[in-house]
């Protein structure tokens, strides 16, 4: 138990000083902001809950923008990729995390895209925006489940991140994060000591793919079987 209260009282000062940090870079060298506080931040907190990270495949990120898209199984998950990824990059947000102290002040000042998810207008717009930037850079990190799973199986994917890819005709970066579920579940503050896993596939260029409604589901349909391939090999390499 003492253990855990550290850990969370760790995580508030170092999510108060790399939010200075960020906040200050935000303002000034926006390019710098994930390179000396959000990886820093994810970095020592993952070390100080006593959690390992495995990364394989940084090799496979390529050189021009992308959308790095992942499984989401854990709150950690978050901090797995913010350690693992050694290039600049923005996310795609629910509106409620850019009100968090800190943490969504950093967000909203260094470029982050918040969506609020409900269809409305608003969202169609931000999603417009997302397409008519990520050409010029940075790539954008997003979950198409839209949640966590609480079984570590793959929720239906949301269209957003798809629609973006297949739009603006940039590669789709399947990243599969495991682990953390045993580690940090849903609804738990629990907080179990343990290795992160971290896989990045070779990229998927849509230009290969059909335009339109038929190339988003076709390039669903192949970043959900990448997924899942990988994961059931981790499923049963542990059983």
């Amino acid at each position: 138990m003492i253990r855990i209260i550290f850990c969370w009282f760790a995580f508030i000062v170092y999510t108060i000083f790399f939010g200075i940090i960020g906040i200050f870079l935000s303002l000034t060298f926006r390019h710098l902001v994930v390179k000396y506080a959000v990886r820093p931040w994810a970095r020592i907190n993952l070390k100080t809950g006593g959690i390992g990270l495995e990364v394989e495949g940084v090799e496979n990120l390529p050189d021009e923008p992308s959308i790095i898209m992942f499984n989401h199984q854990s709150a950690l998950d978050i901090l797995a990729f913010m350690a693992a990824l050694p290039i600049d990059w923005r996310s795609i947000m629910k509106k409620e995390v850019g009100q968090i102290p800190f943490i969504g002040w950093v967000a909203r000042l260094s470029g982050h895209y918040t969506v609020a998810r409900d269809g409305s207008s608003s969202d169609t717009k931000e999603v417009r925006k997302i397409v008519g930037q990520i050409r010029s850079g940075p790539s954008v990190v997003l979950a198409p489940e839209g949640t966590r799973s609480k079984d570590g199986k793959l929720l239906p994917f949301q269209k957003g991140g798809f629609f973006i890819a297949v739009l603006a005709k940039v590669p789709v970066v399947p990243m599969i994060i495991t682990g953390g579920l045993e580690i940090l579940s849903k609804g738990s503050a629990w907080i179990n000591t343990g290795t992160m896993r971290v896989k990045i596939l070779p990229a998927i260029y849509v230009d290969d793919l059909p335009s339109g409604r038929e190339g988003r589901e076709k390039l669903m349909q192949i970043v959900r079987e990448q997924m899942e391939e990988v994961l059931n090999q981790e499923e049963s390499e542990n059983n």
